[in-house]
């Protein structure tokens, strides 16, 4: 497969990566659906602290292995994927050491009452869940180099098979357990039971030769000098990406949260299935173009871009205008404030196009660039959020998340016109799709009212 021509790779792997994403986000819903009925909104809120501090751990410790692997000229030598993998289980004992300190703080300042008692950060839970699910970042260390190297070859299906799988099982737990133990714990016994299966499925035979530890200097070398601006960038993304509930989990209760963690699942099903599609076939096909016809880079990001804006455009209108609908439809009436949050967060989606920048950037060896792009929009979702959330409520702190990426235009232009990249004209072509599906949704739900 790997001597198919670069635009039949795309395709396959694009075909694959969307199946496997829309079956995953259709298991998650499904799971979801069940789940809210079976446990309280408080236990989504204090999940979703858990997650977002096993997220930051690990965007903490990212020195972009994935990237290195795609990017560089030697990624496919056996003595340079030896030695990833071992800086890759080194990266999970970290995490697992960060994230049990972490959750003995936690316990520390609770026992202490120096945590607001009416914040999630206060829930006695926190820091045990926390501590068990830092296992999964040991487990996910041992996971075989191969993914990678097969998501630089651009030959996805055995991995997004591998996803599913550990998906699907994992969920299966989660639910058996779920009927006779309705407690939080059993999303972290579907986290580990997920982790535990892709790594071991990750090991088959069939997906390439066994990794072996190794520590090669130049190899060593070549990361960490690549690596260092993706460090910088992935800290600055967890900010950036987790922003949302680190902030409000210190402004509203755990209740609040998980409702919110509910719009925040349902706005972002698309937007995920783009970023996967961007990291893992756009970036890597981006990256061989760099490599075999560098000139050809322009054309084919903006061809891209065309097709990207084109859903996002669209759909974000359709959401924005229906999300209510949506959540009413699918959940009971606790949940009746996800509907607004969802219509409201749903416009962040006409932002993702510009996000194919920094991959675009990054394949052409430039990760100061891609970790410069997403710094103003950190500084601004940090000032904005409070603010609004001051002047608002937590409809103006939702209103500053769904809109915070509008910041990073200006500096997504500047880089892109600096590596002689930028067609102005091009950008914007789509964008009238949003008010056009958004005042047709409304009127089409006008004559047929729920």
């Amino acid at each position: 497969m790997q001597n198919q021509p670069i635009r039949s790779r795309a395709k396959n792997s694009t075909y694959w990566v969307t199946s496997g994403y829309v079956i995953s986000q259709f298991l998650r819903l499904l799971s979801n659906l069940l789940m809210t009925r079976l446990l309280v909104p408080e236990m989504f809120g204090v999940m979703a602290l858990v997650t977002v501090f096993m997220s930051g751990i690990s965007m903490f410790s990212d020195v972009g292995l994935q990237q290195n692997i795609v990017q560089s000229k030697r990624g496919e030598s056996q003595i340079y994927l030896n030695t990833a993998w071992t800086i890759q289980i080194l990266r999970g004992f970290c995490i697992f050491l960060i994230a049990l300190f972490i959750s003995y703080i936690l316990f520390y300042l609770n026992k202490s009452n120096f945590l607001p008692a009416d914040s999630v950060y206060a829930d006695p839970s926190l820091p045990l869940l926390l501590a068990f699910m830092s296992s999964t970042a040991l487990i996910g260390g041992f996971n075989s180099i191969n993914l990678q190297l097969l998501n630089r070859k651009l030959m996805i299906s055995k991995v997004t098979i591998i996803e599913m799988m550990s998906q699907i099982i994992g969920l299966t737990a989660m639910l058996l357990i779920a009927f006779y133990w309705r407690e939080v714990w059993v999303l972290v016994i579907a986290g580990i039971v997920s982790a535990l299966v892709k790594m071991l499925l990750s090991h088959h035979n069939s997906l390439g030769r066994k990794p072996s530890f190794a520590l090669d200097k130049a190899s060593v070398k070549e990361i960490v000098g690549f690596g260092k601006w993706i460090f910088l960038g992935s800290i600055i993304g967890f900010f950036l990406s987790q922003g949302d509930r680190l902030l409000l989990g210190g402004l509203i209760n755990s209740e609040l949260l998980g409702i919110y963690s509910i719009a925040f699942f349902m706005a972002n099903a698309l937007k995920g299935a783009l970023k996967k599609l961007i990291s893992a076939v756009f970036y890597p096909m981006l990256s061989e173009i760099v490599r075999d016809n560098p000139d050809k880079l322009k054309q084919i990001y903006y061809r891209l871009r065309l097709r990207i804006d084109f859903i996002t455009m669209s759909v974000s209108g359709i959401l924005a205008s229906s999300g209510s609908h949506i959540i009413n439809f699918l959940y009971d009436d606790r949940y009746e404030q996800a509907g607004w949050m969802f219509e409201m967060l749903s416009i962040s989606l006409i932002f993702v196009g510009f996000s194919l920048a920094g991959a675009c950037l990054m394949a052409r060896g430039n990760a100061k660039s891609h970790a410069l792009l997403i710094f103003f929009v950190v500084v601004f979702l940090y000032i904005g959020v409070p603010v609004g959330f001051h002047l608002y409520g937590l409809i103006g702190a939702i209103f500053i998340i769904a809109i915070n990426y509008i910041i990073d235009i200006p500096s997504t232009f500047y880089m892109m016109h600096k590596e002689k990249l930028l067609d102005i004209k091009r950008e914007f072509i789509m964008l009238p799709l949003f008010p056009i599906t958004y005042f047709l949704t409304s009127f089409l739900l006008t004559l047929f009212p729920a």
